[in-house]
């Protein structure tokens, strides 16, 4: 008889071969060879550091520049959550994110005494949201096709 943490491992080796998560991966992969997208997303961490250094200024930091990183920060953000790289990424993350909760939400359960074959969580889509299509190669401009 196969251990639990055996069954786990076998369990996980499902979720990576689901659309779900095949899905999530192609949307990670556009967004890693999407190269105007790296760029925003290293400009943001490099305003939020700015600012960051300001702030830890106190009373002397310069408000006018804080606002200025802020501003852009905004603008920056703003422009990669419309690419639609991220945004395929985004739906793809949330379906796998909702996967996750159903799945554990059914282990929960039955740890504390529910039927698993028949216990439904309360919250999560069960990966559904996906439909079972790979968002991730038609969302993503064609970069996997």
């Amino acid at each position: 008889m196969q251990s639990i943490e055996e069954k786990a491992r076998a369990l996980a080796q499902e979720i990576q071969l689901s659309p779900v998560y095949t899905a999530w991966v192609a949307a990670r992969e556009c967004n890693e060879s999407d190269d105007a997208l790296c760029e925003q997303m290293r400009e943001l961490e490099l305003l939020r550091m700015q600012y960051q250094r300001e702030n830890a200024k106190g009373e002397a930091a310069d408000s006018a520049r804080m606002d200025a990183y802020n501003q852009r920060f905004q603008a920056v953000y703003d422009d990669i959550a419309q690419n639609p790289n991220m945004q395929a990424y985004q739906t793809c993350a949330e379906a796998l994110e909702a996967m996750m909760k159903r799945v554990t939400g059914i282990l929960k359960g039955a740890a504390n005494g529910e039927d698993p074959a028949t216990y439904e969580p309360e919250s999560g889509c069960g990966g559904g949201c996906c439909g079972g299509h790979s968002h991730g190669h038609s969302g993503c401009g064609g970069c996997h096709s």
